[in-house]
């Protein structure tokens, strides 16, 4: 039973509704492919990845062990992008947005809400890690 002094839930309150895989790949694939045509995000990820079905793999297993805590990502992201010397903020504030305008076209809002809330996350962390 709600009541009027119930807060509304957060994304994040316990239990956090588990993203299902397929989202996750659904997220990923339609994401990254968007951001290979990107005219901002683009250029970096073509000089920067070689292949796109590991790199997809990689990234799927990433938002699985964020979402779900399968522990299915063992690398280090902020150590990847501190060695892409071209990126800067707006790099990853474009990230995000593309990233956002992904979720709402691809995922329930619930499924949405808990990606977001880590995707912004990741982004002020990458921007603090690398660009203090």
């Amino acid at each position: 039973m709600t009541t009027e002094s119930t807060p509304p839930a957060s994304p994040l309150d316990p239990p956090f509704a588990r993203v299902s895989e397929d989202d996750i790949a659904l997220v990923v694939e339609t994401f990254y492919s968007r951001a290979r045509e990107d005219d901002v995000l683009g250029p970096v990820f073509m000089r920067h990845v070689d292949d796109w079905p590991a790199h997809f793999e990689r990234l799927k297993a990433f938002w699985s062990s964020v979402l779900n805590l399968t522990g299915r990502y063992d690398g280090m992201p902020m150590r990847v992008h501190a060695g892409i010397g071209e990126l800067n903020a707006s790099h990853f504030d474009r990230w995000l947005a593309l990233f956002e305008e992904t979720l709402t076209d691809t995922v329930d809002p619930r499924a949405a809400a808990e990606f977001l809330v880590r995707a912004r996350n990741m982004a002020d962390a990458h921007k603090r890690f690398l660009f203090r």
